[in-house]
Formats: C-alpha cells, sequence, structure tokens
C-alpha cells in the first residue's frame, strides 16, 4: 500500500519493524481467506479470525469492523473489552483522540470507489505524531481486507458490490453449508491467539442434533506441534473434568486436517462483560453468586484424579474474568484449562515463557517458581477485587510493570469497601501462599459469609434483562436450521 503521505522513521530497526507487521498481516490475511472459503465458513467467520489477531499483533485493546450493503450495515464484528459504540466510530476517518487515555484508528474499506465499510483499533495513550506510523498500518490492514471481501463477493450473487454483500448476509453469517466432520458449523463466538471458538450442530442419524461449542486451532497454527500438544492435552483434561460449575467437553479429534474440542454450550456471557456493562456497579450479592459458583468448580478441580487415583495437582494458572461464564440459567462454569499445569510439568514450558495472564497472575507464578492450588486463589482474589471495583488490583498498564507490582507492592484497602469483604480479598491476595486460604472452597465459604449470593434464577434472569442482545443472539442458534451438503462440494484439508 502507498501511505498518504511519506512516512519516516527514526531508526533501521523502527523501519523494518513496520514492514515485518505489514508483511504479516498480509500472510495472516491469505491463511485466513483460504482457510475460510475452502471450509465455507463464510466471510463473518473469517473476520472474526482477521480482526482478533491483526488487534493482538498491533497490541489494540479493542477492534471492529462493519461491513456495508446499500441500506446500512449487514456485518459488524467486534475484539475486546473495552466499550464500543460502533455506529459512531466507524463514520470516523484517521486518528481520533478520546480524552488523553485512548485513541482509535479508523480506516474505510472500500472497492473503487465504493465504500464496504470500515475497520478501527482502540490502542491506549496519545500520539504526539497523530499516531502517523499506526494510522499506516491500519490503512494497510484495510487495504488487504478489501482484497479479502473482495474474494468472499465473488461467491455471492447480485448486480453491485453492495447487494452482493447483503446476499452474503441473507445466507446467515456462515456459508450454510460448513461442516467439520459430524458438526454443522453455524455461528462464530470468537477467537483468542490459539484458536477460534463456533456455535455448531451435531448431524446425527434420524434428526438428532445438539448444539455446542466448537474450538478449533487457527489455521495458521495446525502445523505447530507445540499448539497441537497443548490443544489436545486441554482436551483429554476436559474429559475428566466432570462438576456443575466446569464446562463439559463432550468429544475432541480431527477432521479434514482441523484439530476441534467440542464442548458444552453457555448460553450466557462472560463475567468481563458483566463487570464493565455500562449501568452502574454490580451488587455484592451478584459478585458472590458468580465467584462462590467459581470457586466451587476450580475446587474440584484441584481435586480431579489421574487414573491411577493419585490427585492431577492440577492448577489453573490463566484464570480470568474472561474464562469464567455466567449463563442466563443462573450457572457460573469455569472454562479453558488450555495451560493448566498437572504434576510433574514444568511452570516454564519455554525460556523466559511464563503461562497465563500477566493481570491475574500470583507472584510465584509471575516468578516462575513452584505453582500449586494457592496461585489459582490468588487470580481468584483479583477477579473478585476488579468486580467489586471495577479496576484490576494491579494494573501498571505494561506487563513486566504489572507483574513487579504484583511481586512487591502492597494492596491498600480502597475506601468504601466493607470490611467483610475487604478481609476476602486480602487474605486471597496475600504474597505468602501458606497465608492465603487452603483451597477455594474455604474462599467461597467466606466469601458466601461475607456477602451472601443473589439464588441461581435471580441470578440468571438478571442477567438476561441487562444482556437482551445476547439473549436474541442465543435464541437465533436455537433457530438455526440443518441444511444438507450439495453433493459437488469439496471437503479437503486445510493448509494450516
Amino acid at each position: 500500500m502507498a501511505p498518504r503521505e511519506q512516512l519516516r522513521f527514526e531508526s533501521l530497526e523502527e523501519e523494518v519493524r513496520f514492514l515485518r507487521g505489514f508483511v504479516s498481516v498480509q500472510r495472516m490475511a491469505d491463511e485466513v481467506l483460504e482457510d475460510c472459503i475452502e471450509r465455507q465458513l463464510g466471510l463473518s467467520a473469517a473476520l472474526d479470525v482477521f480482526l482478533t489477531q491483526c488487534a493482538r499483533m498491533i497490541h489494540a485493546r479493542g477492534a471492529f469492523v462493519q461491513v456495508l450493503g446499500s441500506a446500512g450495515p449487514v456485518l459488524t464484528r467486534v475484539w475486546g473489552n473495552e466499550y464500543f459504540d460502533v455506529t459512531t466510530w466507524a463514520a470516523y476517518r484517521g486518528a481520533v483522540p478520546l480524552g488523553d487515555q485512548r485513541t482509535v484508528f479508523v480506516s474505510a474499506l472500500t472497492l473503487g470507489q465504493t465504500c464496504l465499510g470500515s475497520i478501527g483499533f482502540l490502542l491506549p495513550g496519545s500520539f504526539g505524531d497523530g499516531g502517523k506510523h499506526v494510522l499506516a498500518l491500519v490503512e494497510a490492514v484495510a487495504e488487504i481486507l478489501d482484497s479479502a471481501i473482495l474474494s468472499f463477493i465473488a461467491l455471492s450473487e447480485g448486480q453491485t458490490p453492495l447487494e452482493r454483500l447483503e446476499t452474503l448476509s441473507e445466507a446467515g453469517e456462515f456459508g450454510p453449508r460448513a461442516r467439520l466432520g459430524k458438526y454443522e458449523l453455524l455461528h462464530p463466538l470468537g477467537t483468542g491467539g490459539m484458536a477460534q471458538v463456533m456455535v455448531a450442530r451435531t448431524v446425527n442419524p434420524g434428526g438428532v442434533s445438539r448444539l455446542v461449542a466448537l474450538k478449533r486451532i487457527l489455521p495458521r497454527l495446525a502445523d505447530d506441534e507445540v499448539i497441537v500438544h497443548q490443544f489436545l492435552d486441554e482436551a483429554k483434561l476436559g474429559m475428566k473434568l466432570n462438576h456443575p460449575n466446569l464446562v463439559t467437553v463432550y468429544d475432541f479429534g480431527n477432521a479434514a486436517g482441523a484439530y476441534f474440542i467440542s464442548m458444552e454450550l453457555i448460553r450466557g456471557v462472560d463475567l468481563d462483560h458483566v463487570i464493565y456493562w455500562r449501568h452502574g456497579s454490580l451488587q455484592p450479592s451478584l459478585i458472590s453468586a458468580v465467584l462462590c459458583q467459581a470457586l466451587e468448580g476450580l475446587h474440584a478441580a484441584h481435586e480431579t484424579k489421574g487414573d491411577d487415583g493419585a490427585p492431577l495437582g492440577l492448577v489453573h494458572r490463566d484464570l480470568s474474568p474472561h474464562n469464567l461464564m455466567c449463563g442466563f440459567d443462573g450457572r457460573v462454569k469455569v472454562l479453558d484449562f488450555g495451560v493448566a499445569k498437572m504434576r510433574d510439568q514444568r511452570t516454564v514450558t519455554l525460556p523466559g515463557i511464563v503461562k497465563g495472564k500477566p493481570l491475574y497472575m500470583s507472584p510465584e507464578q509471575a516468578t516462575a517458581e513452584r505453582i500449586d492450588r494457592k496461585s489459582d486463589i490468588f487470580s481468584m482474589g483479583l477477579i473478585l477485587y476488579e468486580a467489586l471495583l471495577s479496576r484490576r488490583a494491579f494494573d501498571q498498564h505494561d506487563d513486566t510493570k504489572t507483574m513487579e507490582a504484583i511481586v512487591n507492592d502492597a494492596l491498600p484497602r480502597p475506601e468504601g469497601l466493607p470490611t467483610a469483604l475487604w478481609e476476602v480479598i486480602d487474605r486471597a491476595l496475600q504474597k505468602e501462599p501458606e497465608r492465603r486460604y487452603r483451597n477455594a472452597l474455604e474462599m467461597a465459604e467466606a466469601l458466601r459469609e461475607a456477602a451472601p449470593p443473589m439464588k441461581d434464577h435471580e441470578l440468571g434472569a438478571l442477567l438476561a434483562s441487562r444482556f437482551p442482545r445476547r439473549v436474541t443472539e442465543v435464541e437465533a442458534w436455537e433457530k438455526s436450521t440443518v441444511s444438507q451438503p450439495r453433493a459437488n462440494t469439496p471437503t479437503g484439508p486445510s493448509r494450516g
């Protein structure tokens, strides 16, 4: 892409870093495009993966892409836990400061003179030079995405590009014949650094079917042996876990060159969305209801035994509000044991690489020392603090500084926090593991006494009332129809 104005770099290293980012986006777009067309996953699935990976690459805190038809938006995908007013931001162009702390970079998606929509990334901080390098990369991302959208348009019907986009929209977010083994793929749920999760339906003889969450390794990682082993370890471990507050794993395997895990579909939202819901702070009874259930599930995981009857010594080590799912039935589930540690495993699996999210690590995890279940208790203390106060306890807006704060800094008691709740947080967040709660069940009992939880049906009803759009999406899953593949539909393997 030719930038609108000549870019100047302060060093050769900075220029090489920019060019590497540009090449990486190009390569990733090709892989995503090939995978989603070959597997007939459709435009929505492609946008979901592309947007997520680009956002991670440029260290954005949030991102969106909106595709237009002739009468308005036909497809919108959002990534991140920041609040997005997509309707407003999609009309922006360039680098737009949002106060002193955030800047949104937005570029148009175009096909000749036709505007196909826009893509935007939210980055922390302000940019004295107008963020020229970031904006140039965002514009490059937009131009590469234009080409990908063109490929999908070529597969649809219509007189104009916008009419063709509407045809894709009317066909549903996924191609109507997308399959992975015995699973029909219906809707994208989200994408992470390693895998994509989709709503899928089992296709069984006699018309018997079930909706599941299907997790598959991203195509660019499908040949990475380390990632594949970690993915399969997560699946095998999931099959051993059995508790009402742990997600149920049904099946795992490989179909047409794609590794997948089939698991229970949670009809609800994650705790991160609940915490940052934009209508005031959460009542302690709601927080207690969610955290107590999560702690009970976590305790069951910690107590899980292997085939030999000996305790597995399981440690989740990647707990965060994102993987505590709150169902509209009032049931809370702990997800994502993808980097869980078991007995005889090392905490650091590669030199200098510590598993887990820095914002929710325990001191011993941050310093790569031996960890046990009490590391997860520290993480749950951080989540409790964030849920009550809508801010993260040791967040320094830099991973290294955050980890240093977790290890070294004292946490002052926030003003206005009830004594009983502070005592639960304070004990869970002790720097020395032996001073924390003995186990997750003990912490749940202390929290239940400090803030009596609301009943499950009350929690479910409250969440459903706060997230009506999500409820509508869930209802759409249930109404999705099973379609039969055409005889001439190719189902060859992905190149990964």
